[in-house]
Parts: C-alpha cells; structure tokens; sequence
C-alpha cells in the first residue's frame, strides 16, 4: 500500500462529499450550509468522520446525519478501490463552508446564484504527520434553492 494512495482517495471522497454534481448521497453538504444560513448562524460544518460528529450542534439534523452515514457507509469500499487500508485512518474531518452573501448571479442567468464552495479536509493515517487538503469550486444553484434547499434526487 502507497501513501500516495491515501492522499487520491481523501481527495476524491472530500471532492464526492463537496460537490453538487458528483456525490455518494441523496443528501447534500450544501444543504447544512443552505440550513445554517436560514437560521442566520455561520455557514460553516464540520464532519469528523472518525468520531462520527457534525460541529456546530445547529448543523446536526436528520439529514445531515444521513450524510455522514451514507458517506461512511462508502468510506471502505471507496478506499478499497484506492487499494489503502481504511484501518490505518487515524483523523478524517471534512470541514465545509461558504458565503451565500457573496452570491452573484451570472449574466442572463436569472434567478441562478453562483458561489464559491470551500473544503479543508484534515486526515492523518498510519502514524504519519497529519495532512491538509482544501479544495474549492464554483458551483450554480437556483436561488430559490437558497430558501428551502436542493431537493433529493
């Protein structure tokens, strides 16, 4: 098993967990941040998917919690695939966030926002130093979506 096997797969599955278009759940991160914006509180959330823990409490709901199960539930067979050792995962916190506020609405694109996603993802296997990743990417969404959240596919 390489070390570099581990860093393409918490790549993929922190990018799967981010991402509007391509996800391992009927649930999306987005919508704890849509949820959390709602109720005027930071939008911001973290997944620590060793603790099995969402951080801050108000991110925490039933289908959030459907997240991170449905992502867990994939985690051994996704790090199988990238032939590493899922037992040697010491620390994997995805934390996820944006500003809705700095929304903008993309010429002859009305009622569409686009905003920017963010991801830092924290992981530590085998003994190792830990590692940082971030990712972020532009993403569109209908701005009535905002209101109540993207729907389950």
């Amino acid at each position: 098993m390489r070390y570099k096997n581990y860093k393409s797969a918490i790549h993929n599955f922190s990018h799967s967990f981010l991402s509007i278009d391509y996800m391992k759940s009927g649930r999306l991160a987005v919508n704890v941040l849509i949820n959390l914006h709602k109720i005027g509180k930071e939008n911001k959330a973290t997944f620590d998917f060793i603790k099995k823990e969402i951080k801050p409490k108000e991110a925490e709901t039933k289908e959030s919690k459907e997240l991170l199960n449905d992502y867990l539930n994939w985690l051994p067979e996704h790090f199988k695939n990238h032939n590493c050792d899922l037992t040697k995962l010491e620390k994997l916190e995805v934390t996820i966030w944006t500003d809705f506020d700095k929304a903008i609405i993309p010429f002859r694109m009305n009622n569409t926002k686009e905003f920017e996603l963010y991801s830092l993802t924290n992981w530590k296997a085998d003994g190792r130093d830990e590692q940082t990743l971030k990712i972020s990417q532009t993403e569109l969404i209908k701005e009535y979506y905002l209101n109540i959240g993207i729907p389950e596919l």
